[in-house]
This record gives structure tokens, sequence and C-alpha cells, in this order.
């Protein structure tokens, strides 16, 4: 439905009709799945186990939970980054915003740039006292952008633990290797990779299940739940994002922030991870299904997502 009503806005843009008119159908409408989503949001917070996560005065207290919150404060825009769900262009988008970049266009900043050290302000890194973080907090445009949990999932283990990139070459020796050496048994133990190739989808998902019993907060970013990046259960988000509509609802944010009219989110690129989703789930037995949904629950309730079958 929301692809169609931005279909319809541009449509009527191109007609040129008359500007204040366009501008009312554009808010309203998104005004209202923003409603739609924070409510989902809300429910879920109050009736989902697991789903609250730290409370606000321990994210403030503890300043390394806000690592994931970017700050904007020329716009007054505090953007929760989610690997796997367009954190790139976005975080190009806000070195734009912010003045770490004069570029005008986000794709001519290199990729690798954005994820640097320091090169973006986080919410953890502020020295100021917790009244004036939580000020922020509670005045600045808040947003997060969501994708299908466990299409977010096989993408983040497609892109670190099977591809051959110097980022997967990484991860692999990370995590890879250790995957390897919990999960091989009998004579398939004695050729364990010591690059870490090889990691089934299987053994990625028992691995997750074993380090989320352990710690609720032990998973890497790449593969977090949302709840344990971004906290919307104690951080009231003013805008949830998601993938399925990314440039409706970017769109959307930079309007809202007041970004300078000629800077756009790039042009949407189709996952090629959605259709394989599927045949990946397929592959886990049973039991090994039921508590990957399990592990991922909050996020499917809170933002309305429904597992594979």
């Amino acid at each position: 439905m929301s692809a169609v009503i931005y279909a319809s806005f541009f449509t009527l843009v191109s007609f040129d009709l008359d500007k204040e008119n366009t501008e009312d159908f554009w808010w309203t409408d998104w005004n209202e799945v923003q409603r739609s989503r924070r409510a989902a949001l809300n429910y879920g917070c109050r009736h989902v186990k697991n789903a609250r996560g730290k409370s606000l005065h321990k994210l403030l207290t503890v300043r390394k939970y806000l690592y994931n919150l970017l700050v904007d404060d020329r716009h007054k825009a505090i953007y929760c980054y989610v690997p796997k769900v367009a954190c790139t262009n976005w975080k190009r988008i806000f070195m734009i915003l912010s003045g770490k970049s004069n570029s005008t266009d986000p794709l001519s900043i290199r990729s690798y740039v954005p994820h640097e050290e320091g090169v973006l302000t986080r919410l953890s890194s502020f020295r100021s006292r917790s009244f004036v973080l939580n000020e922020k907090l509670k005045t600045y445009t808040k947003f997060l952008f969501v994708r299908h949990p466990i299409e977010r999932l096989v993408s983040a283990y497609r892109n670190k633990l099977v591809i051959n990139s110097t980022s997967a070459a990484d991860f692999k020796k990370r995590f890879g290797v250790d995957i390897l050496r919990r999960y091989r048994k009998g004579d398939d133990a004695q050729n364990i990779s010591k690059s870490g190739d090889g990691v089934t989808f299987a053994e990625f998902v028992s691995y997750l299940i074993d380090r989320r019993h352990d710690s609720l907060h032990s998973l890497n970013e790449h593969w977090a739940l949302y709840v344990d990046l971004c906290y919307p259960c104690s951080i009231k988000y003013d805008i949830i994002g998601k993938y399925e509509t990314l440039e409706e609802d970017s769109e959307y944010i930079l309007r809202r922030i007041g970004a300078n009219p000629n800077l756009h989110f790039p042009p949407f690129v189709t996952s090629r991870t959605g259709p394989l989703v599927a045949g990946y789930i397929a592959s886990l037995p049973d039991e090994l299904a039921e508590k990957l949904h399990e592990l991922y629950k909050p996020d499917f309730k809170l933002f309305e997502y429904e597992f594979y079958n």
C-alpha cells in the first residue's frame, strides 16, 4: 500500500497540481503510516517477552549502549543505525547533513568511509551530563530502519561468512573458526579450515542461539536484535523506517528534518537476498528453525513481520 501511495504522490506532482495540496497528501498519508507502526511497537513493548531491554536511565548512565545512535546537531536528528539495513547510505547522508562531507551526492562518498571510527558523532561519545543527552532524546527527531529479521540475518551470513572479501575474511577468522570448532563433529572436525571458510547456515544459527542463551547482549551488531541495538521500548522513536519502503521513508525523513531539498536517498537496488531466505530456512531442522524464530521473536512482533513457514 505504501509503495502505491508514494507512486501516486509523484504522479500528482508530475501533473503540476497545487503544491499545497500535494504536500498535504504526502504528510497526511505518511503520518498515518508512522502512527500505525508506532502503535504496533508500543503494543509489542508492553506484551512481548524480552522486548523492553535496558531502561532509559541505564542507557544514559552506561553510554556504551548508545553506540549505534548517530547525532546530527545541525538538523536535530538522531539515527540508530542497524547493519544490513541500508546503513552505509544513511551514514553517507549523515556525513552530508552534519557537515562532515562537502559532497552533495551520497554515492560519491566511498563506502568504507562512513564506517570509520570518529567520522560520525555518536550519542555514546558525548561527555555531557545525562540530562543533556536526555534532552536531545526528547527533542530531536529520532528514527531507525528495520528489515525482515531473517532476511537481514541471511544477508549478514552471506556477506560476512560466505563471500570472498576483505571484510568477510576478517569475520571468518573472528567467528567462522570458532563456529566450526564448536559444531563440527566426527571426521569433519579434523578438516576445519583455519581461515573459517565453510560455515553452514545451520551451524551459524546454532551459534547464535547458544550465544544469546549465554548472554542477552552478546551478539555482533551485524546479527544482534533490533531491541539490543536501538532499544525501541526505552527510546521513543518518531519515525520507524522499513527496508521494504526504504526510498519513501527516507524521503519522508529528509523533508521532515529540513534537509537540503536537493539531498535524496540513493536509488533503491532490489535485494538479491529476499528470494533466497525461504531456502535457507528450509535447510534447517524444524527444531532449529523454531529456536531461530523464538530468538528473533521480539523483532518480529515489534515491527510486524511474519516468520517464513
